[in-house]
């Protein structure tokens, strides 16, 4: 008889084109996740997926979204993959170097420990099999940056599940794939800047620090701190006069 983990992953791995020869045995999936209560959960409400996209102003990738569909979640010992209703923005965990505000693209996947599995929804990682990469979101206390641990999240999940749940991430000799910021500022669109605020870039940039009073800038230059955002995000991807703080 088929588990009901061995059967969804097996539904899993047909939507998404994987290899059925590539997926662990059944009785290795049952030994390697039979410890856990119910790693897997009812699925989500597709008109739930599709408000979440609509609320936040991205598409999912499909790997994700099937398995949502399949399993509102993924946990062990904790959430691998969040439910939807707690897929948002990354909280971030480390300090990251010429980074003043966070991406709005960076959304906290799952929470196995201190440092939390994200994804960055803003661009498609080049090359053959890329998506949406994922990435760890560091931790300053374990003086642990963060790092880009896969090219998608079909990638990183099928990975998972071969390895039993572990964070393999973590495993001495793993290399990563780079600085997720150093990446999305290569790879993605530099945040539109109106027209509006354009002549006030050159007032902003000596301001940008963290823990800059937006506040204060905003009603020095009579805009709003919404504006100041605007214009931190546009100057932190794009200026070549933007050193970092």
């Amino acid at each position: 008889m088929v588990s009901p983990l061995n059967d969804l992953v097996g539904r899993w791995v047909a939507s998404v084109g994987i290899d059925p020869k590539l997926v662990p045995a059944s009785l290795m999936l049952e030994t390697q996740f039979g410890h856990a209560p119910g790693p897997s959960r009812p699925g989500a409400d597709p008109q739930q997926i599709k408000a979440w996209e609509h609320r936040h102003g991205y598409r999912l990738p499909d790997g994700l979204r099937a398995w949502l569909l399949l399993s509102n979640g993924f946990y062990l010992d904790g959430p691998l993959i969040h439910p939807l209703s707690a897929i948002g923005p990354m909280v971030p965990f480390a300090r990251v170097p010429d980074l003043v505000v966070q991406p709005e693209s960076w959304f906290e996947l799952g929470n196995p420990n201190v440092e939390t599995v994200c994804i960055d929804l803003a661009y498609r990682w080049p090359g053959p099999g890329g998506d949406f990469p994922i990435f760890t979101s560091g931790d300053d206390q374990t003086h642990s940056p963060p790092r880009m641990i896969a090219t998608s999240f079909n990638s990183w999940f099928f990975e998972v599940l071969k390895r039993g749940g572990r964070e393999y991430w973590f495993d001495p000799g793993f290399t990563p794939l780079g600085d997720p910021w150093v990446e999305h500022r290569r790879h993605a669109p530099i945040p539109p800047l109106p027209d509006r605020l354009r002549p006030l870039a050159a007032h902003v940039l000596p301001l940008m620090r963290p823990g800059a009073d937006d506040r204060s800038i905003a009603d020095s230059l009579g805009i709003s701190r919404g504006d100041v955002e605007v214009l931190f995000r546009h100057l932190q991807h794009g200026s070549a006069n933007f050193a970092g703080p």
